[in-house]
């Protein structure tokens, strides 16, 4: 039905990678400020009654329109192109919020959102500006180390009126990631008692290795189950998606099993530092 409804505004629907969708020739000249790259069209999503911007990276994150309030193709390029000038006019208000707060802002050049980083409880937090005003905890690390992505709900930064206050938030927001740490990574012990220290072969020994592909946590687990072999579970928010047993010295690696069972590629993996399980 809403496709129907765009073809009659004289706009063309096709079918993308992940649905429906509209590209939308711009007659406008739009420029990214900082790159100067132009913007010669936009692609749009269709979910359901709703247009969401998908392509470039400098329009991802605009509000979405809703198809049933469109009466003419012209009004939905004036509505989008409004909705990223008071973007880009804001870029400097709320770099101004930040550093108001203690941080330092900068502006990522493609997608034009503002990022700035806080240090919190020995963390360090990434933090991310969308495009609706809103601002969120993209990435948690530790020493290096990715603990966590895209913890907790958007929030205001009006709702702080000191760096104090912000601090707070986060901190709360962070929750155990900031805690002492009381799991033992392997590399810890090993840079403990150095390489001559072995595992006796009556010894139990279980491994555990989290990491996060796409947004979604997976979960790798090696238990000893007697001299040189092993038993293997990878498993992730739908359930089981590999279990073998293998000699240690067979065993080709985490990423290499997490890849070929995923379906994806090394560099997608992004490891998660050691937590309880």
């Amino acid at each position: 039905m809403e496709a129907e409804r765009l073809a009659q505004l004289g706009l063309t629907v096709q079918e993308g990678a992940a649905g429906p969708e509209v590209v939308l020739p711009l007659h406008r000249s739009v420029v990214n400020p900082l790159t100067r790259r132009p913007v010669p069209a936009v692609t749009l999503a269709l979910a359901e009654e709703l247009l969401i911007p998908v392509d470039p990276p400098e329009l991802v994150g605009l509000p979405p329109l809703a198809v049933d309030t469109l009466t003419e193709a012209p009004e939905l390029e004036a509505r989008l192109l409004a909705g990223f000038d008071e973007h880009v006019a804001g870029l400097e208000a709320m770099a101004s919020r930040l550093e108001a707060l203690g941080l330092q802002p900068c502006v990522e050049p493609t997608s034009l959102e503002v990022r700035a980083e806080a240090q919190v409880g020995g963390l360090r937090v990434l933090l991310g500006a969308d495009k609706q005003g809103k601002l969120r905890i993209l990435e948690v690390h530790r020493a290096g180390a990715l603990l966590r992505s895209e913890v907790g709900a958007p929030f205001a930064l009006a709702q702080f009126s000191d760096a104090a206050a912000l601090q707070a938030h986060l901190l709360a927001a962070v929750g155990d990631a900031a805690a002492a740490r009381t799991g033992i990574g392997y590399g810890e012990l090993a840079e403990r008692f150095g390489p001559a220290a072995r595992v006796p072969a009556t010894s139990a020994l279980e491994l555990v290795s989290d990491f996060t592909v796409r947004g979604e946590r997976y979960r790798f687990v090696a238990a000893r189950v007697r001299g040189r072999t092993f038993r293997g579970l990878l498993a992730g928010p739908d359930g089981k998606k590999w279990a073998d047993h293998f000699q240690l010295e067979d065993f080709p690696g985490v990423a290499d099993v997490a890849s070929r069972a995923l379906g994806v590629a090394p560099d997608e993996i992004s490891w998660v530092e050691g937590e309880e399980p």
